[in-house]
């Protein structure tokens, strides 16, 4: 087509024509995409009231086995000695195919006292003499005083500065590890269930149980 040979009258209408072509490209790109929408909303509200479902399962089943191993949990401490305090317990099957364990996820807090005892330590190590007894000392402590990435003192490594402290006798080093000690403050964050089961090869596989849910989402 020569655009040049059409006259005003079939050039305004061949406009027209692609005017209307255009919104009508443009009106179905819009319902296109409002099917889209609507597509996305139904899909999230029936998904997510399924998962709903299964979520109010889970916590149910997990209250369920945390019930059922309480007596397990007390007979155990009574015959074994184990302590309340134990965050974590392992149950195994008599053939050892069957593993759970049950227990509290814990962040590690301290308040601000720990920088009163860290102090203290501090000062034990610079009345040391400058030998290499010495040195392996402050560097031993020093590693187990180091923080985490988020700042925090790791409790692990208090326990082996505690070990460390009453094999050194110093009472300053003592009472500084005692004040680290008292300023322990654990947040509990969420009960977890882990089950494992032997394959026929004899290799454990864990069960998969979770979404990364910690708690109950209500409304």
């Amino acid at each position: 087509m020569n655009l040049k040979e059409l006259t005003k009258e079939e050039k305004a209408a061949l406009l027209e024509e692609l005017e209307a072509e255009r919104k009508a490209d443009a009106a179905r790109v819009a319902a296109e995409r409002e099917t889209y929408k609507n597509l996305v909303d139904s899909t999230v509200r029936e998904q997510v009231k399924r998962l709903r479902d299964v979520s109010r399962l889970i916590l149910e089943a997990k209250s369920e086995v945390f019930e059922a191993f309480e007596t397990v949990k007390s007979l155990k401490s009574e015959l074994y000695g184990v302590r309340d305090s134990q965050q974590t317990h392992s149950f195994t099957t008599a053939d050892g195919t069957l593993s759970i364990t049950i227990g509290n996820r814990v962040n590690e807090g301290w308040d601000d006292t720990v920088n009163t005892g860290i102090t203290k330590v501090q000062t034990f190590l610079q009345t040391l003499a400058k030998d290499d007894n010495s040195a392996a000392l402050v560097e031993t402590v020093m590693r187990l005083l180091a923080r985490d990435r988020k700042g925090n003192l790791k409790a692990s490594k208090v326990l082996e500065l505690d070990k460390l402290a009453a094999k050194v006798g110093d009472a300053e080093f003592l009472d500084g590890i005692r004040i680290i000690k008292d300023a322990y403050r654990p947040v509990p964050t969420c009960q977890f269930v882990e089950v494992s089961m032997k394959d026929g090869h004899g290799v454990w596989k864990n069960l998969p149980l979770s979404m990364s849910a910690t708690r109950e989402v209500k409304n």
